[in-house]
């Protein structure tokens, strides 16, 4: 944008804070387009032209954007149809935006996440976010559940598995063959019970009061014994049941239609008796007893080959089952504290349990927004979510970035770890370099924030040491927690913080002194500290530090390049 020669004051600070939008605009992690009443485009940032690789002018300040609709509809990016029909319902939401969003499937195979609002100023606002990698993964999960779902239905044996309030969870399709039951019997999240109830009025259990049969099957899924026992249906057929605590809560029921093994034992019984009595009746018959007798042996064989067969079965099965209920129980625990990175790690057996207690040195990072109390108390409840999202949401991409584990989020404070629960090089510079990033990507957000009129700053604190880590809470709630003096601390340099400062504490900074360049802070009298601990700001990234930088971390490039003193 050329700067103009003669201006007014006011033509400037017009100018400037066009300018300020812009790289606010251009430096946001989705793309965006800004349309005015007339559908002609007013902006656009540099991410909405990556994505749309289109003609330039199409996306020139007051250029209908209808245009470069068209142009989309003609290229393939809304699918098969009338051009003129595609254009005209994107041109209708464009009029009428509903704020519900919509996902759109590039010719190059990426997806995008299409939100549209009418601004308050009039036109409308269109937010773009590709969302390839999460249909990737949403596409890879169906797939492994369609896996192991067709594992299941193919197996010879019936299998229901019920959760620990007796809920079904899953059965396959041999259970629902072998029981002739009504089907919404058997949806997930239907009781149990409901499901014995019917089998014990139907004559499943034989004989007897229905709630007291009814009650011995409950009694035995809360408590699975691991023994098997039979059961003999209304239609004649024998059923082995055996029932299992599943490592994740709830329990794994099997059955194996033994019909054949109980007519062939119930023929061996037979066929003794006939061999008794033809002992009784002649000896003559001498020939035709060895002939029973060898049948009886045939029969003895066909019931051990069953027997074992049925064996090896059901031990397979179990195992499996165990070990998959076993293995998502414990990626759904590891995926609520650790980065998709790390989860994935630890569930391919390349490295330890992180989750048990241990004691380790890590460096703590905390940081919230200054003038938050303040903008909360005037401040509409949807507005300052919206706030918390985009703090949020910057704030979690650093963290990633920057291999930090969130401890915990409470509000606008967040309190991130290093060095824990997964080792990190040079953890104390990393921490600071992620805390520099987190002042430059917020201060250009708070440009936009002041915008709409609230006056919204960010501090940090920084401190290390020795902490005990690992889980807290109870079975049905677990966090990943740190507790320590080091936690304290940067907690207590946060509070005293000013906008755009990040404190260190004196064992971090006796760490990394020659990587950073620093200013005196003064002594700070904190709260739960006995004496006062002399703390120091954060300017920035030594020449030493980034050339640390250079050789040791490509995450940390492009913020230390810019981040060398503090605004």
């Amino acid at each position: 944008m050329a700067r103009p020669q003669d201006v007014t004051l006011e033509d400037h600070r017009a100018y400037g804070a066009d300018v300020q939008l812009q790289v606010a605009l251009d430096n946001m992690p989705g793309a965006l387009v800004y349309t005015d009443e007339d559908l002609n485009i007013v902006i656009c940032n540099d991410r909405f032209k990556e994505m749309y690789r289109v003609p330039e002018e199409l996306l020139q300040a007051g250029r209908p954007y209808s245009d470069f609709l068209r142009y989309l509809a003609e290229h393939g990016y809304y699918g098969e149809g009338d051009v003129d029909a595609l254009v005209a319902r994107r041109v209708d939401s464009l009029r009428n935006p509903s704020g519900r969003s919509f996902e759109d499937h590039a010719p190059d195979g990426r997806w995008y996440r299409i939100v549209r609002r009418r601004a308050a100023g009039g036109g409308t606002v269109t937010v773009m976010t590709d969302i390839t990698d999460q249909k990737q993964a949403e596409q890879d999960l169906a797939k492994k559940e369609a896996q192991l779902r067709v594992a299941l239905g193919n197996m010879p044996g019936a299998l229901v598995y019920t959760d620990k309030d007796l809920n079904v969870v899953f059965c396959n399709d041999r259970f629902k063959e072998m029981y002739d039951a009504p089907p919404d019997l058997l949806q997930p999240g239907r009781p149990y019970p409901d499901f014995l109830r019917y089998l014990a009025v139907n004559g499943y259990y034989g004989t007897g009061d229905v709630d007291v049969l009814v009650a011995e099957r409950v009694e035995s899924l809360r408590n699975p014994s691991g023994r098997s026992f039979e059961d003999h249906t209304p239609d004649g057929r024998w059923l082995r049941i055996r029932r299992r605590r599943a490592a994740a809560g709830g329990a794994v029921t099997v059955m194996t239609d033994i019909t054949e093994q109980k007519r062939a034992e119930r023929e061996l019984v037979e066929a003794k008796q006939r061999t008794e009595e033809a002992n009784k009746l002649v000896i003559e018959k001498n020939r035709v007893l060895e002939g029973l007798y060898a049948e009886i042996q045939d029969k003895n064989r066909q019931v051990e080959e069953q027997a074992a067969q049925l064996a090896e079965w059901n031990t397979t099965l179990e195992s499996r089952v165990a070990e998959q209920v076993s293995q998502i129980g414990r990626y759904s625990r590891l995926t609520r504290f650790l980065s998709p990175k790390i989860s994935d790690l630890i569930m391919s057996g390349e490295t330890d349990d992180p989750l048990k207690t241990r004691r380790a040195e890590i460096t703590v990072v905390y940081v919230d927004l200054r003038g938050f109390t303040g903008f909360t108390e005037t401040a509409e409840p949807e507005e300052v979510m919206s706030v918390l999202r985009q703090y949020h949401a910057e704030l979690g991409r650093l963290v990633v970035e920057y291999d930090g584990t969130i401890e915990h989020i409470a509000g606008d404070g967040m309190m991130v770890l290093f060095n824990a629960p997964m080792p990190v090089e040079n953890h104390e510079l990393q921490a600071i370099r992620m805390a520099l990033a987190m002042r430059e990507s917020l201060t250009a957000l708070s440009l936009s924030w002041r915008k709409r009129g609230h006056e919204l700053g960010f501090g940090a604190g920084i401190a290390g040491g020795y902490v005990t880590i690992g889980t807290i809470g109870f079975e049905q709630r677990l966090d990943y927690g740190a507790i320590g003096p080091a936690c304290n601390m940067a907690a207590r340099l946060c509070g005293e913080a000013k906008d755009k400062q990040i404190l260190i504490a004196p064992r971090v900074l006796s760490k990394v002194e020659a990587h950073i360049e620093v200013e005196p802070a003064g002594d700070l009298v904190l709260k739960g500290f006995q004496r006062p601990v002399p703390a120091h700001n954060i300017l920035g990234i030594s020449r030493a530090g980034l050339e640390q930088s250079t050789s040791t971390s490509t995450n940390s490039a492009s913020v230390t390049s810019t981040v060398e003193q503090s605004p």
